[in-house]
């Protein structure tokens, strides 16, 4: 055979095990595995409250695990301490004025995100939500190949306002993975209402009350005879007329327990299923929750404050099995919420849409003195009632003002990490300048989306979870 014959038959016979490898891959799944993606947020979930951060209680012990296998960012920060604008973030790595979602009521706007950058990528895309917040009205449901926001349970203490535990949502999921068989790329988002007030987990609800890391003493609480707390227990977190800040923790942290195990079940299922080595998790959440911080003067809320407890929130990744590309980050790093659609993206391998105003951390880290905007819930009626708080996080020093009264509160976190004393007075330069430099954040333009068509009942059920008043 001369020598062009034996070319040509090699290349026949390269190209022939080419498409034979093609065939196979499409059609019997025998090709690279691909890589799913499972983005758990976990509502009103402090990150301090998880043994991963140095939480005495026994809270977390399957996102510890999962923290194990991958890494824990100690400093990640949510650009809005609202439901839907701090998701609204998240996904579209953009901060409020661009995307439009100001508070819990505008809706969303179809813009460049997580979820169609991934379906051009391949993937199918689905959402499992179990708050009434994040339902069909925000619109965030047509990025996605399939939404399930059913609610399939009351809280204990409101028979009338139903939700969906962690388990029901998780199972949920659980289902539609099955389905989809893992030889298609997906993205599945699962968004879990525990632990959000009022406190009363399905399943040992008081499993930490009155334990070894209860703080006896503390001077109770009178009871709020509205939903905003200001220096009460809001009448919307009440629960069997018990006024000791304690027992309100502790059966915050027994919901946060409660989910941790529905979490842990859904891991070992995927285990099972033989995902789980294939599958990058991220779990994190909107954000915190200001619980008996003595100093702040409102107690068990948030959507309006921007303290610490409310605007830190906890990220935990793990890649998928072989993969490592996260260790060479310092977990310590600064890392804003808006930055964790592009890393996903660069994790994944696929395209960072141009329109995303967060960074691929992954390719250019922060610096520790990069300036943290979070802000309240800004633009509703209950803004002009009892004001929100916005800030700017820069170094130790954070600064928040309230935007009914004007207040400001500044505070030097490498002398005081909980916040306890406002130092505005006695550092006036440096109120100065952050002052300025969060009038000139909120100076650029932007815009606000119109809010959604509500019925009567879904107005009762956001009032029921406190966003009304």
């Amino acid at each position: 055979m001369s020598d062009a014959l034996r070319t040509r038959s090699a290349g026949a016979k390269l190209r022939v095990a080419l498409l034979a490898a093609a065939g196979c891959a499409a059609l019997l799944g025998c090709g690279p595995k691909p890589t799913h993606l499972v983005l758990i947020t976990i509502d009103t979930l402090r990150a301090d409250h998880l043994g991963v951060y140095g939480y005495a209680r026994d809270t977390s012990p399957a996102l510890d695990a999962l923290a194990r296998e991958g890494k824990a960012f100690s400093r990640c920060y949510a650009q809005s301490v609202a439901t839907r604008a701090s998701h609204a973030s998240l996904f579209t790595a953009s901060y409020p004025r661009t995307h439009g979602v100001l508070s819990n009521f505008e809706i969303f706007l179809d813009r460049p995100s997580l979820f169609t950058a991934l379906r051009a990528s391949g993937y199918t895309t689905a959402g499992f939500v179990s708050s009434a917040v994040l339902n069909k009205n925000f619109g965030l449901q047509r990025q996605l190949d399939h939404f399930d926001d059913s609610l399939t349970s009351t809280e204990l203490n409101r028979p009338s306002m139903a939700e969906r535990p962690a388990r029901d949502t998780l199972a949920a999921a659980l289902a539609y993975i099955e389905e989809q068989g893992g030889d298609r790329p997906f993205l599945v988002w699962i968004h879990l209402i525990d632990p959000h007030g009022p406190y009363a987990a399905p399943v040992e609800p008081d499993r930490f009350v009155a334990d070894a890391h209860a703080k006896p003493g503390q001077s109770s609480l009178p009871l709020g005879d509205s939903n905003v707390g200001f220096g009460d227990v809001p009448k919307y977190q009440i629960l069997f007329g018990k006024t000791d800040p304690d027992y309100y923790v502790a059966r915050y942290d027994a919901e946060i327990r409660y989910a941790d195990d529905a979490l842990g079940a859904f891991f070992a299922r995927l285990r099972e299923l033989g995902l789980y080595d294939q599958t990058l998790f991220v779990v994190t959440a909107d954000h915190g929750e200001t619980l008996d911080e003595p100093t702040h003067h409102r107690h068990f809320g948030h959507e309006f404050l921007a303290y610490e407890e409310d605007a830190r929130i906890p990220l935990i990744v793990r890649e998928p099995a072989g993969h490592r590309r996260l260790a060479a980050l310092d977990a310590n790093a600064l890392f804003l919420s808006i930055d964790l659609a592009p890393t996903l993206l660069d994790l994944l391998g696929a395209e960072i849409p141009a329109a995303f105003e967060g960074q691929s951390l992954l390719r250019t880290a922060r610096l520790p003195d990069d300036p943290v905007f979070s802000l309240g819930s800004y633009g509703s009626p209950d803004e002009r009632t009892i004001g929100t708080q916005r800030g700017v996080l820069r170094g130790p020093w954070r600064y928040l003002i309230n935007t009914k009264d004007g207040a400001e509160e500044l505070y030097d976190r490498r002398e005081d990490p909980h916040e306890a004393k406002d130092v505005a007075a006695a550092q006036l330069d440096q109120l100065a300048e952050l002052r300025r430099l969060l009038a000139g954040f909120m100076a650029k333009p932007g815009q606000r989306n119109r809010a959604s068509d509500l019925s009567a009942a879904e107005r009762e059920r956001l009032r029921a979870l406190g966003y009304l008043r």
